[in-house]
């Protein structure tokens, strides 16, 4: 069977339109008193892993793993393109390691601007932080030259949850994992989408548009 050669680099930039250094990354040698430090740091401040390997056994930087139910799953394991992850827990929840991601977060906040008369600009009424929107691009890759159809049907069972699912990555943690959020990592999926792609049958883009889910605590005033 003929061997079939590709960039991930350039078929990133063919589907979603700009370039990026996410699969071969160009890393400087910072000089300080740090630099000369056998190890290097493996894990968030919150426990996330900043590395993990694909099904090849290939390290990436910057792992986004998903929890989700389900119940198809009963020996603890799940394997993905991304590589995989044990289950670590009952009640029918898997983790999987989204494929090759490319995560983005996004933040906006509600003012409201009241005109002044005789004067110029606004004045700015801060009224609250939007939820964090987060942004996941990638690509499934199949082991095999054919089309990942296991990874992809596994992909869509996350996205059919209709309940706030669990993010794990170093970055989100920032965000999601603080005390006024209640330690929450919880994210609710919006979007799904997998952009078309030519050429290549074993490769196919991805695209998860999510949003954060904070817990609240109702009140009811009879």
């Amino acid at each position: 069977m003929a061997e079939i050669t590709f960039s991930l680099a350039d078929l990133f930039e063919q589907t979603f339109g700009y370039k990026t250094q996410a699969f071969d990354p160009k890393f400087n040698t910072v000089v300080g008193e740090n630099s000369l430090s056998p190890g290097r740091k493996e894990n968030g401040a919150q426990g996330s892993p900043y590395y993990s390997s694909d099904a090849l056994g290939r390290e990436y930087h910057m792992p986004v793993t998903i929890t989700y139910q389900d119940a198809s799953q009963s020996n603890g394991l799940i394997t993905g393109a991304g590589g995989s992850s044990d289950q670590g827990s009952t009640g029918g929840l898997s983790k999987w390691d989204l494929p090759y991601p490319i995560i983005s977060i996004t933040s906006r906040k509600t003012i409201v601007e009241t005109p002044l008369t005789g004067r110029r600009g606004t004045v700015k009424e801060l009224i609250n932080i939007q939820d964090y929107e987060i942004t996941v691009k990638g690509f499934i890759i199949g082991n095999t030259n054919e089309f990942p159809e296991t990874d992809v049907t596994t992909l869509r069972t996350i996205y059919e949850q209709n309940v706030a699912l669990s993010i794990q990555c170093p970055l989100t943690d920032i965000f999601l994992l603080r005390p006024d959020r209640s330690g929450s990592d919880q994210v609710v999926i919006r979007e799904l989408s997998f952009p078309a792609i030519s050429g290549i049958k074993n490769v196919r883009p991805y695209q998860l548009r999510m949003v954060s889910d904070e817990p609240f605590n109702l009140v009811t005033i009879s």
